[in-house]
């Protein structure tokens, strides 16, 4: 198994103009960052003989020429540096990566914000057989949805939540699907899906899928579907917490059972002929803000904060960068640096730093140059 020794920096700094994401030196205060530059990404040149005001003058025009470099996040946080003279100055206090060599460097990849989007199951009634319509229309035929949840923490199998629904004499196709979302949504202490009615036309050409959108209000009879989607997942919405990312991940079934036919027949299942059920899975997004949240709390068992703080006194962390009303753009660079072990072997160190960021235009154009850049082969002293 391979660990990834990895250091996440979150900026929730928006962008507006040069330097309101990334540091740029001024000679007003010594070509070094002050308290006032927190929020901002800084970067380091590392080669040698580098001029101390050229230190962190790494922008997108030079960085392809650099070799090695190392990115940091001025946190809000500073120090007091006493000098020699005897005065004092207040310094802020940097999150640093290690040393990143472009000539070692894996991967490099960039995920700009998505909306996440639930897990959605469509059950459509518009082609229902009208044999089988005609017997649910009988009256006391048992319809039965099933819902198969596969996010649950299950061992032996998967939780399933089953909704009968019971036909009524002279039952349509907008009075069933009317029925069974108001038969789910009433059982809602136990719900983790919400159901809705919808309305499927046919396709605009002869064989296309049917179109289904969601009904209108006022226009509930003409209702012939039923959508089903996940709800998000419920914590404390908190940063520093126990609780964890996750979505509710579920797959739909529906049969139908005549208790009035004869032996064994009344227990038999029977799909409702014409119906069509359609998947559409969710997604989320990878810097999604819980998500995030979850990679900055993780990552600080690197920084040798492995008690959170949780239950316990006195907490002693860092204070969490993320915020989950903001939309992250992800920036993930994998790098291995070469070093020289025991006997003369030389090992490499998988290292990866992930950059999640409201505003990231201005740190990745810099480590676009970067990667882009020509590097030369790395020297192991």
């Amino acid at each position: 198994m391979l660990n990834y020794v990895t250091t996440v920096l979150v900026s929730n700094k928006t962008y507006s103009a040069a330097g309101d994401t990334l540091f740029v030196p001024a000679a007003g205060n010594g070509y070094k960052p002050s308290t006032s530059d927190a929020g901002k990404f800084i970067i380091m040149n590392c080669d040698p003989n580098i001029a101390s005001n050229k230190l962190y003058d790494v922008s997108a025009s030079n960085a392809g020429s650099i070799q090695t470099i190392k990115v940091g996040y001025i946190t809000n946080k500073s120090m007091t540096l006493r000098k020699p003279d005897g005065t004092s100055v207040q310094e802020p206090i940097i999150k640093w990566t290690n040393q990143i060599k472009g000539a070692d460097i894996k991967s490099y990849n960039y995920s700009a914000y998505a909306a996440d989007t639930e897990d959605a199951v469509k059950i459509n009634f518009r082609s229902l057989s009208s044999a089988v319509l005609a017997e649910y229309a009988k009256g006391g035929k048992r319809i039965i949805v099933k819902l198969t949840y596969k996010d649950m923490p299950h061992r032996f199998r998967k939780w399933t939540e089953s909704y009968e629904y019971v036909t009524k004499a002279g039952d349509t196709v907008n009075s069933i699907v009317r029925g069974i979302v108001n038969m789910i949504n009433k059982e809602w202490k136990r719900a983790r899906i919400v159901a809705s009615l919808g309305t499927a036309s046919a396709g605009t050409n002869a064989g296309d899928p049917d179109t289904i959108a969601a009904t209108a209000a006022g226009s509930e009879n003409g209702a012939n579907t039923i959508i089903l989607t996940a709800m998000p997942y419920d914590d404390d919405n908190a940063v520093d917490t126990l609780n964890v990312a996750n979505k509710v991940r579920f797959n739909a079934n529906i049969y139908w059972t005549d208790p009035q036919a004869d032996g064994w027949e009344s227990k038999n299942k029977f799909f409702p002929q014409g119906v069509e059920m359609v998947k559409v899975p969710g997604s989320q997004f990878k810097a999604s803000a819980k998500l995030v949240r979850d990679r900055e709390a993780w990552a600080m068992g690197y920084l040798g904060i492995l008690n959170r703080g949780e239950g316990t006194w006195p907490i002693i962390k860092p204070d969490m960068e993320t915020q989950l009303d903001k939309h992250y753009n992800a920036l993930t660079l994998e790098f291995e640096n070469m070093y020289r072990a025991a006997d003369d072997i030389q090992r490499k160190t998988k290292q990866v730093l992930e950059v999640y960021a409201v505003a990231a235009t201005e740190i990745k154009a810099v480590l676009d140059a970067f990667v882009a850049g020509t590097q030369q082969d790395e020297i192991v002293d």
